[in-house]
Formats: structure tokens, sequence, C-alpha cells
């Protein structure tokens, strides 16, 4: 069988009697080579950010292949909003990030939900110019945020007002883009505030800049990433989604339990070969990552009080538990801790 051929073969029987070719089909089948029926490409979205790190540690680990995952795609996108719309149109299968844009979808009537949650706390510290030493001085300065809107913005809301300020009366709030260009505004004065993670903190406090508040030691809890998937696709394929969560939590267990490992994996995909920054990294995302991800109603409640939305809405309508439910009562999640 080593010249197999299935067009060759099959070419044989056209002239064959009808029970001649349903015996010879059959045989071809059978003996058929494994790679004739490949497993579709299960596609996931994803964004570029140290939030994935988990997907990372999972890919690298092969824990996908581990699990029965044998063909996965991760494709990246610009942001959340382009990664739902995708996972709506069926583009993709899976999405590793979520928020507002999942909920706000579900309230249109689209049927992604929520499954897991990856980061459960703003992963951010407020950095400020190094002639602010009180709170109160803030009072009239600008900051500088991604978009207005955003996981960010929302996040730097929390952290004023915690400071004892009101961010719609006593700053100025200004959209200036990612991480590095926050920096770069901050270091020059055009602007007196800004949210930061490594390893563009440990930039800040070389140049002098001043950390002002932690939000991941503040205890809120904020779902600031996701997995989500399609009811349909879950009802479906079941198991499948199933195998992908059973990749993902050994990435993550794998991740938070191997030093060495996690700093590669972060070195790799951050494209960071300063040891020094990845430690640092390194260090950071192992407070904020949760030892295992299981969603629960903040995903859904949190991003509907901030949308304002009137009506009684049920979490359970936009989060759906059972996929991490079946792998806790299968004894999955701490199995991949010992």
């Amino acid at each position: 069988m080593n010249n197999f051929s299935v067009p060759f073969a099959f070419s044989v029987v056209r002239n064959c009697c009808e029970l001649c070719k349903l015996a010879f089909v059959s045989a071809v089948l059978l003996f058929a080579p494994e790679s004739l029926f490949a497993q579709e490409p299960l596609r996931a979205g994803t964004i570029f950010s140290a939030t994935r790190a988990p997907l990372w540690a999972a890919k690298e680990g092969r824990y996908f292949e581990k699990y029965g995952i044998k063909n996965l795609e991760v494709i990246q996108f610009s942001g959340g909003q382009p990664v739902t719309r995708a996972l709506i149109g069926g583009e993709i299968q899976i999405s590793t990030t979520g928020g507002a844009a999942v909920i706000n979808a579900r309230l249109k009537g689209a049927d992604p939900v929520v499954i897991a949650r990856t980061v459960g706390a703003f992963p951010y510290t407020l950095y400020v110019s190094k002639d602010i030493r009180d709170p109160s001085e803030l009072k009239g300065k600008k900051f500088a945020v991604s978009t207005v809107g955003g996981s960010g913005y929302i996040a730097m809301q929390y952290a004023l007002r915690k400071l004892g300020l009101d961010p719609d009366k006593d700053v100025a709030m200004l959209q200036v883009g990612d991480f590095g260009t926050r920096l770069a505004s901050l270091a020059s004065g055009t602007v007196q505030g800004t949210l930061l993670l490594p390893p563009f903190t440990l930039r800040a406090r070389e140049i002098g800049l001043r950390p002002l508040y932690d939000l991941v030691g503040s205890g809120v809890q904020y779902p600031i990433n996701q997995i989500t998937a399609r009811q349909s696709f879950i009802k479906s394929q079941r198991e499948t989604v199933k195998n992908f969560m059973k990749g993902f939590v050994a990435g993550l267990a794998r991740f938070c339990a191997d030093r060495e490992f996690g700093t590669r994996v972060l070195g790799k995909n951050l494209r960071e070969p300063d040891a020094k920054i990845l430690q640092e990294t390194y260090d950071f995302w192992l407070k904020v990552f949760p030892r295992v991800p299981n969603p629960g109603p903040e995903d859904a409640t949190v991003f509907l009080e901030f949308m304002q939305v009137k009506e009684q809405r049920d979490w359970r309508d936009f989060v759906d538990t059972s996929v991490m439910d079946e792998l806790d009562r299968e004894g999955f999640l701490n199995s991949v801790y010992k």
C-alpha cells in the first residue's frame, strides 16, 4: 500500500458491477491513508498581547495536539471587535478575546457565549510624571488612554476614583494609542499619567516615571479577557471545544509552573531578548492569570452595567459554564497541576 493512490483506485471500479464497486470502495476506505480523512482545521481568533501567554504556551508545549486538536489555526486580528465579527460570521470557531463586543453581539441576537475567563483583573499600573508625589496633584492633569470606552479607559476611571478624583471632571482623558506611544507621551510631558504593563513598566522606571496605583493588587474583578464560542458550535462540536480547553488549561498550568518555559514562550512571542524584561513580564502575569479559567456572573454583569442595559438580564444568557464544569467533574482541572 506504499504507492496507494485513491483517485486511481476509484477509477478501477468504473466498469465493475454494482456489488463489486461497493466491495472495492469499502476496501479502499478501510485501507486508505489516514491523511485522506485529515481533521478539519479549528480556527481560533486572537490579538497580539501578553494576555495570550497561555495560548502561546499551549501551542509551544503541543498540548492542543495532546488532547486531540490536530489542526489548529490561530488567526491574529487587530482587536476584539474584529475577532467577534469573525466568530459570528463563521470565519473562526473559537475566540480568545471577549468583553463588551461579545455581550453586545449577544444582546443583538447573535449566539456567541463566554466559556472561560482567562484574565479577571485590570493588568495595569498607573504611572505618572516624576514630579507628581501625591494624588491630589493630578487634578487638572492630562491622562493618556488607548481608546475611549475600551477596557483601559474603564481601568483608568476606576484607578482615578480610587485616588479620590472624578475622572469626568477633574482630569482630561486623551485618546493616544498603544502602550509605546502612551509611554512616549508621558515621558515627554504631553500627558501626566497613563496605565502601563510590562515591559513598559520597567522602561518607565528606568527613565524616572513613578508608579502610583497598582490595579492588579487592588482586588477588583474585571473580565479583561475571555474565551468565547458560538452556542451552535458548542452543541455540534462539544468534544472539540472541550479538547481545546484541555489544551489551553494545560498550557496555562505549564506556564505558571515552569519559569524557564514561561519566559521562553514570552520571549519568542513578544520578540523580546532582554532577560530582565522577560523576568519582570513573567512575574507580572504570574500574579494575573487564574489557576483555572472558570467563568462567572461578572463575565456578563460588568459589561451589562457599563452599557447601561436597563432591563433585567440573566447572566447565564451570556455565559456558558458547562464546558469548564465538565472538565472539573471529570477531574481534569486538578490533574494538570499534579
